[in-house]
This record gives C-alpha cells, sequence and structure tokens, in this order.
C-alpha cells in the first residue's frame, strides 16, 4: 500500500512559476523578479523602521509612567509595572474613602438643615 501511495502518478505537486506562465519575452519575467525583489526589500525596510518607531514610542511611554509612579525612575520596567499596580490600587482604596467620607459629610448637612442649624 505504502508503494502506491509513493508513486509519481498519486503524487501532486504546484508548478514552477516559471512553467506556470508560458512567456515569450524573458524581459517581462527579469522585471517582474525585479519590482518583486525591490517590493520585498522596501517590506522588510518598512517592518525595520516599525519595529523601531514603536520600540520609540513604548520607551516614551516607560518614561512618563515612571515620572508619574512615585519612585518610579528608580525602578526597572518589570519592578516599575508591579509598582504601577500597588499604586492603582492604593489610588482606588482611596477614592473609596473619600466617597465614603463625602457621603457621610453630605448626610450630616441634610440632616442639620432638618433642624434648622
Amino acid at each position: 500500500m505504502e508503494k502506491t501511495l509513493a508513486t509519481s502518478h498519486t503524487k501532486r505537486s504546484s508548478p514552477s512559476p516559471s512553467t506556470a506562465v508560458n512567456t515569450t519575452s524573458t524581459g517581462f519575467n527579469r522585471r517582474t523578479r525585479q519590482r518583486l525583489s525591490d517590493t520585498t526589500a522596501s517590506v522588510s525596510e518598512t517592518d525595520v523602521e516599525d519595529e523601531d518607531d514603536e520600540e520609540e514610542g513604548v520607551d516614551e511611554k516607560i518614561e512618563a509612567l515612571q515620572t508619574i509612579v512615585p519612585g518610579g525612575t528608580a525602578l526597572g520596567v518589570d519592578a516599575l509595572f508591579e509598582e504601577t499596580a500597588s499604586y492603582i490600587l492604593a489610588l482606588q482604596c482611596q477614592i473609596n474613602a473619600i466617597k465614603l467620607l463625602t457621603a457621610f459629610l453630605e448626610r450630616g448637612d441634610k440632616e442639620d438643615m432638618k433642624f434648622g442649624g
């Protein structure tokens, strides 16, 4: 059974680009190949430039984060992200505390108004 699978008439292969299109002009093929290589080269250069731009953008964002988080300038990137998470949680707790105090004080003001105080 393995021999029948390996015979040439059951094997499928895609035609090579040179046999797929039968052109009479060799200049056409050379120009097409040149355009393809130029396109590939320009795409790879663009990819490198995009990666550099992305790295610069990430570095700028990390520097901005270091200035926002207390003590962030002395931290590496991993420690900075951990400290940022802790800082966000601390800020959320402060917001909740302020909301509770505000609600308590507003309730006290309303009671004073009821009694004419």
